[in-house]
């Protein structure tokens, strides 16, 4: 049976792949399902039993369900699933069939490589964010710029060892549960130097395994990380970016507006707490916007979606990336899809974390 947190992320998911990933839902439709005449594909619905879909067609609309092998009982099961569904649609299809976006981020992934890597210092950001450097071990870590993000795995134990051998592959064979003494989490790249690199960690009041290693974790304390990869993808005629983040996405945005081309347009919008933390940013001081959540909790606040909505935008040459807590994410897309009419390929939101009820 799925729990009320499984129900709401099993709803966002939906929502994602409804507003993100329609290529991959029409490659179902049209090589799954072999119905070629479909006006749009959507997600209508996932239980613990089955996936349905909602396929328009010119006249009518046709419902279709997948039965799942057995009852799931996690997110984790359902998005392996839908893998599989476009796999098996895939091998169906045309060989010069278009790539999906999902299929595009799966290909870059394999070749991914995992550097073992200690910490040297760390240092406070505001109240409620750290920098921590680690060095040693990444002389082949690729520069992506931008919002270029790893997976960091963590030992439930701080002074672990990682042995010579250890990979993401085996990190995922350990699989789910209390026999897995590993946590993993992605950050993203706020500095990047030889051999070296800074990364910003987000301080909690009840801490996950990430967090609660990050506070503790001390010089030359060890550290498994998988990567990189970046989502920061602006159509080529881009001038003008608007940039929305919590704490956990602040990074990406700050790494991600050092990166663009001279005479480039860009406004930020950053939740945080309160103004204790907040922090100085020489070089964009002025382009930033900052939203207090106040007595709210993190991804609950509801000024940022307030200032959003009463935007004033020029729609030409704009480009929105956000990203936070997968919810508010979502909510914050269909804004500017539907109020503020953005097409798809101008917006990027990214659900960075979920908060659990």
């Amino acid at each position: 049976m799925l729990d009320k947190n499984n129900k709401e992320a099993i709803q966002l998911l939906i929502d994602t792949h409804n507003e993100t990933n329609e290529d991959a839902l029409r490659l179902i439709s049209e090589h799954y399902f072999d119905i070629k005449d479909s006006v749009k594909t959507k997600i209508y619905g996932i239980s613990e039993r089955e996936i349905s879909f909602l396929l328009t067609m010119p006249t009518k609309k046709i419902y279709q369900t997948i039965r799942f092998p057995r009852e799931v009982k996690s997110l984790n099961e359902i998005s392996t699933f839908f893998i599989k569904i476009l796999n098996q649609a895939r091998e169906k299809a045309p060989k010069n069939y278009p790539k999906t976006r999902i299929e595009g981020l799966i290909e870059k992934t394999l070749n991914l490589e995992t550097y073992i890597t200690k910490v040297t210092s760390k240092r406070v950001i505001s109240s409620n964010m750290i920098e921590i450097t680690f060095k040693g071990g990444l002389e082949d870590l690729p520069d992506l710029k931008n919002d270029s993000f790893m997976y960091f795995i963590v030992h439930k134990d701080i002074k672990h060892n990682y042995p010579h051998n250890f990979t993401m592959q085996k990190f995922r064979e350990l699989g789910a549960g209390k026999e897995n003494p590993y946590s993993a989490a992605y950050y993203t790249i706020r500095n990047f130097r030889e051999n070296e690199i800074d990364v910003w960690f987000v301080l909690h009041a009840n801490p996950g395994p990430l967090a609660n290693w990050a506070e503790k974790v001390g010089k030359d304390d060890k550290v498994a990380i998988w990567g990189p990869r970046t989502t920061f993808s602006p159509p080529q005629a881009t001038k003008n970016y608007l940039f929305i983040a919590d704490e956990t996405a602040q990074p990406a945005v700050l790494s991600s507006i050092e990166n663009l081309e001279e005479g480039s347009e860009y406004k930020c919008f950053f939740e945080t707490q309160d103004e204790t933390s907040q922090f100085k940013y020489k070089f964009a001081e002025n382009h930033i916007e900052w939203i207090h959540r106040k007595k709210e909790k993190p991804g609950q606040g509801t000024e940022l979606e307030k200032t959003l909505s009463q935007l004033e935008l020029n729609n030409e040459n704009l480009y929105v990336f956000g990203a936070g807590e997968a919810k508010q994410m979502s909510i914050i897309r269909k804004l500017f899809k539907e109020k503020h009419g953005l097409k798809a390929s101008q917006i990027n939101f990214t659900g960075y974390w979920r908060k659990t009820i």
